[in-house]
């Protein structure tokens, strides 16, 4: 197995470790997997679509548009204002 060096903040070193602890991992499992997961996912790249929870939330919007047609309600208008109560 490789190693490698890299150099993180204090605090989030503590959140790694204090996470690890948790777990019951050591700090080299917990960052192999979030790698894994970061690679898996796309790691920020490719097409936003592909994603799982991007198509969950596709399917859920036009689930509400089907149950409130007709009816005036609007998804956008609900969304910015959840946005605007967080913001």
């Amino acid at each position: 197995m490789a190693r490698f060096v890299v150099t993180i903040p204090e605090d989030f070193l503590e959140e790694v470790d204090a996470r690890a602890k948790a777990e019951h991992r050591s700090r080299s499992e917990l960052v192999r997997e979030a790698l894994r997961s970061y690679l898996r996912s796309g790691g920020g790249r490719g097409n936003i679509s592909d994603r799982p929870e991007f198509k969950r939330a596709i399917q859920f919007q036009d689930e509400m548009r089907r149950r409130h047609e007709g009816s005036g309600y609007s998804g956008s208008e609900a969304v910015r204002k959840m946005r605007d109560r967080i913001y």
